[in-house]
């Protein structure tokens, strides 16, 4: 009886491995493919169809600065060539897209965009294999100020105090200033980063809760504490200044 055990066991591990049985649909298997097309800078379509999402990462939405620029560096680098797909812990997201690390010339593409500047570490559990390894690349492209870390270096607003964004209603400007405190609205998918305490009537940070995935972490406790410089148009909301940003190109830690 083992031995008849045995024997079938190693016939079905030879049947698995020359493909002779299909895998399970949540099974990960590291493979190689054609890139038919890239969607963005996160995303591409190999050439079975399959939509694939880089894991650890998160580039501009259409809408964002250096959009364009994260969706054509993918392409550029891996549209109508063959990589080899690695897996971690989840085969897929919940819209079906397979996630995966994606391997060129021996390097990790996955990383590249965040070293460019072009995007985000962002982890998204339990697929955290790599996080390290894109943090490190982030704080490079930080101190390099590469892709969209220069957009707060380049462009040509003025600085002001926190102090003076009241006298400033309806213009664009970089607003200077440590944030003191922070509140987390998840009934009205709000959070606030507030420049002075109390906070009422001085300059305050809005971020929508559809904005939240675009940061590195929960932007309540990632800049609590923080001097930082904040870009946008300051507008008034019963005499209370404030900008409301959208992603990290809008807000720069300084200290």
């Amino acid at each position: 009886m083992f031995k008849k055990s045995l024997i079938l066991g190693v016939a079905f591990l030879i049947l698995i491995s020359c493909g002779c049985l299909s895998a399970d649909e949540n099974q990960i298997v590291n493979s190689t493919t054609t890139v038919a097309s890239v969607i963005d800078g996160d995303t591409f379509v190999t050439d079975s169809g399959e939509y694939v999402r880089l894991i650890g990462i998160d580039t501009p939405e259409v809408d964002e600065p250096y959009y364009t620029e994260a969706k054509d560096y993918l392409s550029t680098r891996i549209e109508g060539k063959q990589v080899l797909m690695e897996g971690d812990s989840s085969n897929r997201d919940t819209y079906g897209r397979l996630l995966r690390y994606v391997w060129l010339d021996g390097e990790l593409v996955n990383r590249e965009l965040v070293e460019e500047g072009l995007a985000l570490s962002r982890a998204y559990e339990p697929d955290t294999k790599y996080q390290h390894i894109f943090a490190e690349a982030q704080q490079h492209a930080r101190a390099e100020k590469s892709g969209f870390w220069s957009y707060l270096k380049n462009n040509n607003t003025a600085v002001i105090s926190y102090r003076e964004a009241g006298s400033h209603t309806g213009e664009v400007k970089t607003v200077e200033g440590r944030v003191v405190s922070t509140a987390k609205n998840k009934e009205d998918g709000i959070i606030y980063l507030n420049f002075h305490d109390p906070y009422k009537g001085y300059f305050t940070v809005l971020i929508w809760q559809d904005s939240w995935s675009n940061f590195p972490q929960s932007p309540d406790t990632y800049y609590e504490g923080k001097d930082v410089l904040v870009t946008g148009k300051v507008k008034d909301y019963k005499g209370t200044p404030e900008i409301e940003i959208s992603g990290v190109s809008q807000i720069e830690i300084v200290g």
